[in-house]
């Protein structure tokens, strides 16, 4: 089966470590509820004209940008009016996003499995989207001849409704490596995120991919991401480093939120400096979008250095920025 082969050898060697039953599941706490959360993505397919193929808008692609895995926006079903996506035979649709990483976050989709469908149809998730060197964190399908939702890795399954519209939610625990999957509410399979299905995945999500795999049509609709947003975090940057009496340049804060504890230091590496070859400091604080100047201590020597100017901060933040110059006595002179 298309991409999936190389989990097989990843799969023996984790055993059934990686997975529970869906009965032992039930006693664990979702993430979802645990922070305040918001909507970062959704889709649900009624900006487009009904007809037109989904490749092209709002994000969307086929697999590798293969013509042939695309799919049709259609308004034969929908759950919200009017439209959806209908996947089917070779369809193979992947839309990306970047920084869902932080805390934990929730997949909605809505999925209509009609009560003829034949085959096996996708619902992938990835932490990477990088063709063959993709990372498969999650892989569930619908199978049409055990009329269950299945993992591709596992024996958990649970029944689905045909005929109807069903709601499938993935929460995904960064902080754990975790994931929970629901289906119309009940809690079936928990399994690991970053040896979900190939292994080696990162803590992040990166992408969907709702994937026929030559099976008849079902129709998804009402796509979201629920997600914990990061807290603001500075960036430090270091301003034009000059000279004259001593060495002179600024800390600049030009990232979201406030740095604290910025310790900074100016150091020269000449053989022939004498007097002040480190000059320390630190910023109480420095706001998004500020900057404070900062000067060396007394300098004394003789002939050329290197100049290197570095910053850190208790976010985890740091910079550091070099010049050359020529020293003459207690004067820095050419800095570049």
């Amino acid at each position: 089966m298309k991409r999936k082969a190389i989990v097989v050898g990843v799969i023996l060697l984790l055993g059934a470590s990686v997975f529970i039953t869906a009965a032992n599941a039930q006693t664990i706490t979702p993430v979802s509820g645990r922070l305040s959360r918001s909507v970062v993505w959704s889709e649900n397919f009624d900006s487009y004209a009904a007809g037109t193929q989904l490749g092209g808008q709002g994000g969307w692609h086929p697999w590798g940008d293969d013509p042939s895995a695309n799919a049709n926006v259609t308004n034969a079903q929908s759950r919200s009016p009017a439209n959806s996506v209908d996947i089917y035979g070779t369809s193979d649709m992947v839309h990306e996003w970047t920084d869902i990483n932080y805390h934990n976050c929730t997949f909605s989709a809505w999925v209509y499995v009609p009560a003829d469908f034949e085959g096996q149809n996708y619902l992938i998730l990835l932490s990477v989207y990088a063709g063959d060197s993709s990372k498969w964190d999650l892989q569930i399908y619908f199978n049409s001849e055990t009329l269950t939702l299945r993992d591709y890795d596992s024996n958990n399954e649970t029944p689905y409704n045909p005929g109807e519209w069903g709601h499938i939610r993935v929460e995904i625990d960064f902080i754990n490596d975790w994931q929970h999957v629901y289906y119309n509410d009940v809690l079936w399979l928990s399994k690991g995120w970053t040896n979900g299905t190939s292994g080696g995945g990162i803590l992040e999500f990166g992408a969907i991919d709702l994937y026929a795999n030559g099976a008849s049509t079902v129709y998804w609709d009402d796509l979201s991401i629920w997600a914990t947003q990061a807290p603001p975090t500075p960036k430090l940057t270091i301003g034009t480093i000059a000279g004259g009496f001593g060495v002179k340049t600024s800390i600049n804060n030009t990232g979201a939120g406030t740095a604290t504890n910025v310790k900074w230091t100016i150091a020269l590496d000449g053989k022939l400096v004498f007097v002040g070859k480190s000059s320390t400091g630190t910023i109480a604080s420095l706001a998004a979008g500020t900057g404070e100047a900062i000067k060396s201590g007394f300098i004394f020597g003789i002939l050329k250095t290197n100049i290197v100017v570095s910053a850190t901060c208790d976010e985890g933040k740091n910079t550091t920025k070099s010049a050359t110059a020529f020293v003459l006595g207690p004067f820095i002179l050419g800095v570049k």
